[in-house]
């Protein structure tokens, strides 16, 4: 915890899971459960001092104890669950949101084959986070992690009965030890995959692919054109290009907003939006905060605006960004 709350704001996940966690091994032992996985009242205790450790080191960080309330912070901006798509329930009309779906088949293929018990906590840790994959799709691969070790004891436990109840189906799936060729297969599929990793690495990290994607994501020339002709800011940028344009321009230009939505308030998220999709009164947005640059992508709704306002100039444009500059004569005061 002390390393996750000094590198990413997610830190939150690991209270979630704890909490999840103390909550269902609790009721389990207050109803009595002994199946395998439900530890005892020491056991209860050793993992609720951990949490209580853990919320401890939280403030070790360069903010403080502010962190404390970052996370409630974070999910009180109404941008976020508005218009980023990870922050939106997903859809699964897209076939790589599909894949939650099988998953979700497949672990209630394995609860309802298996005659293993299945504990509180597996369920309490399955359904909250499938509850907030729901709301969230960004929340889909911390459901996903927790469904395979469930669909793996329960698939265990179901395929086990199996062999007790059809012995001639054992003698299929079980040969003797002499002629098993599991150990070798593992490795050769271990193998694959790792040559996979490594084939995946070294191709991205070519400087050509990294350049290559850079270029069709990036305004890779527009910040060099601003790094040379140097116009007047203050910048208005477009929020997908924030970081980016912190890494190539600072400190010559700030800007505007970034994918940190955390550091800008939600009214300051929601004048960004209204101005970058051109809605009325996007100038006067423009003006409050006395821009004089927009960088923004080419074609887009904000791009078609200013490219009729006659108190705005194109100063540059390829195909994914252009830059427009406040006239003179329609500066901000």
């Amino acid at each position: 915890m002390l390393f996750w709350v000094n590198l990413h704001g997610g830190f939150a996940i690991g209270f979630l899971l704890l909490l999840i966690t103390l909550a269902g091994q609790m009721l389990s032992r207050l109803l009595g459960q002994r199946e395998a996985g439900v530890v005892g009242w020491s056991g209860i205790v050793a993992l609720g001092g951990i949490t209580l450790a853990c919320a401890a080191v939280v403030g070790l960080n360069p903010y403080g104890a502010a962190l404390y309330l970052y996370p409630l912070r974070t999910v009180s901006i109404g941008a976020l669950q508005d218009f980023i798509q990870e922050w939106q329930s997903p859809n699964f009309h897209l076939r790589e949101m599909q894949l939650f779906i099988w998953l979700w088949l497949g672990v209630l293929a394995a609860l309802g084959l298996s005659r293993r018990r299945a504990d509180l906590t597996d369920l309490a840790l399955l359904g909250g986070f499938t509850y907030l994959a729901l709301l969230a799709a960004r929340n889909i691969p911390i459901a996903a992690l927790l469904a395979a070790p469930i669909i793996t004891r329960h698939a265990a436990a179901g395929l086990t009965s199996l062999w007790v109840n059809r012995p001639w189906l054992a003698a299929l799936l079980d040969p003797p030890p002499t002629t098993r060729p599991i150990p070798a297969l593992n490795w050769a599929l271990l193998g694959l995959v790792g040559l996979a990793v490594l084939i995946k690495a070294a191709d991205a990290s070519l400087v050509s692919t990294n350049e290559r994607f850079l270029r069709s994501r990036a305004p890779l020339e527009a910040a060099q054109f601003l790094q040379t002709a140097r116009p007047a800011g203050p910048l208005f940028n477009s929020y997908n290009w924030g970081g980016y344009l912190i890494w190539k321009l600072y400190p010559e230009y700030l800007v505007f907003v970034d994918g940190r939505t955390d550091l800008y308030d939600d009214a300051l998220l929601h004048e960004y939006l209204r101005a970058a999709t051109g809605q009325p009164g996007y100038e006067a947005i423009l003006n409050a905060h006395g821009l004089n640059l927009v960088l923004i992508e080419a074609h887009s709704f904000l791009d078609e605006h200013l490219r009729v306002n006659p108190r705005w100039g194109l100063i540059y444009e390829d195909d994914v960004a252009v830059i427009y500059q406040r006239a003179a004569e329609g500066a901000a005061p």
